[in-house]
């Protein structure tokens, strides 16, 4: 047992003093050839699908584009399309691919009755059946389930309940945030309840998909979106319903200022703060003006001077014009509280003209800048 022990110790021992460097340096190189191999394998095998892909569309997109010209736009067809005669493999996955994503680029450009007319086409086609069975059995694959999703929605083809209740609980938040946005552009405001209430674990750019896709429906009513902020939600679903508060100028002041008390130093209430100067909430005037004084933060001290500009009914006048003449305070602030004077004109009209006679040195070369942007550039 010892002397098995000894051996071991002295083959260790001779390996870090150099005697086993040889083979761990061709171990070394071995893997490093594997690795830039497999590399390399990948590269070529990525721009070579691309290169696939490519020569597929040059080829398809001419044949489509002039079927859709004589058959939709020239003879006027809404259905029964003579698709023999495009003279494509749609049996091929590259060739069926390819006539999907043309197609959706011609049905989101193409509105009115011609665009109903190319839905038909893609039905015809048989894609809606495809798209169908994608977000069936493919809900793991987030990239096919997602383009599934988008190419209904645009061909407005129903989806059984049962299928998008079960998209919209995926663990999945790119699934989930296209299942919502499915139900928003094919239901409109009928679907704020549904998709609002099981908004959770979305990031910004989700939040902004969201949005995007409410405001670029056909929806102009007055639907209460502050009834879904809640302090307990997360920043990026608190800030889409805010930024559709401000898009469609609903104002809950009682609503923003719960979330701006709950926690004064997070995003949530800087943004709400941001939101109460967009949506012109004149009753937070003096309260913002308190709220000021108790902040620590410049970020929100900040927030809250452009919210003043913004809301500007003349209540704080004096307020800001101290914090401007105030030499001990950051030149952030400074130029912040002289903007918000300017933004609240007429009623600080009389004021302004008095600080630009009396103001000299530093204060002058501040009004300036603000007064006339194009100075930085002279």
């Amino acid at each position: 047992m010892l002397s098995t022990l000894g051996y071991i110790i002295h083959d260790i021992r001779a390996f870090f003093e150099g005697n086993g460097w040889p083979v761990f340096v061709i171990v070394a190189l071995v893997l490093s050839v594997f690795f830039w191999t497999a590399c390399l394998i990948g590269i070529a095998f990525f721009y070579y699908r691309d290169y696939r892909y490519r020569r597929a569309y040059s080829r398809i997109y001419p044949a489509l584009r002039d079927f859709i010209y004589e058959y939709i736009l020239v003879e006027n067809r809404t259905s029964h399309f003579p698709v023999d005669k495009l003279g494509l493999d749609l049996d091929n996955k590259l060739v069926s691919k390819v006539v999907r994503h043309i197609l959706h680029d011609f049905i989101f450009t193409i509105g009115g009755e011609k665009g109903q007319s190319m839905r038909h086409l893609f039905n015809e086609l048989g894609f809606d059946k495809e798209s169908q069975y994608e977000i069936r059995h493919s809900a793991t694959n987030i990239v096919t389930t997602v383009r599934s999703l988008a190419n209904l929605a645009l061909m407005k083809v129903s989806i059984q309940d049962t299928i998008l209740d079960r998209l919209q609980k995926s663990p999945q938040a790119e699934i989930r945030v296209a299942a919502s946005k499915y139900l928003l552009q094919v239901e409109g405001e009928q679907a704020f309840d549904k998709v609002f209430d099981g908004l959770y674990g979305i990031s910004q750019l989700h939040a902004l998909d969201i949005f995007q896709t409410v405001v670029q429906g056909n929806y102009y009513g007055d639907y209460a979106f502050s009834q879904w902020l809640e302090v307990s939600k997360s920043f990026a679903v608190n800030s889409l319903f805010m930024d559709l508060m401000v898009y469609y100028q609903e104002l809950n002041e009682a609503q923003l200022w719960t979330l701006i008390t709950a926690d004064k130093e997070s995003k949530t209430a800087l943004k709400a703060i941001n939101s109460l100067g967009k949506l012109l909430a004149k009753d937070s005037e003096e309260r913002l003006q308190a709220l000021y004084t108790e902040e620590s933060s410049l970020a929100a001290k900040l927030e809250i001077l452009k919210a003043l500009g913004r809301v500007g009914q003349g209540k704080s006048i004096d307020f800001l014009n101290g914090l401007f003449m105030d030499a001990n305070l950051p030149l952030s602030l400074r130029k912040h509280a002289y903007r918000s004077l300017v933004a609240q004109k007429p009623y600080s009209s009389a004021l302004l003209r008095k600080i630009e006679e009396q103001v000299d040195g530093e204060e002058r070369k501040l009004v300036r800048s603000i007064n006339h942007p194009m100075v930085h550039y002279i």
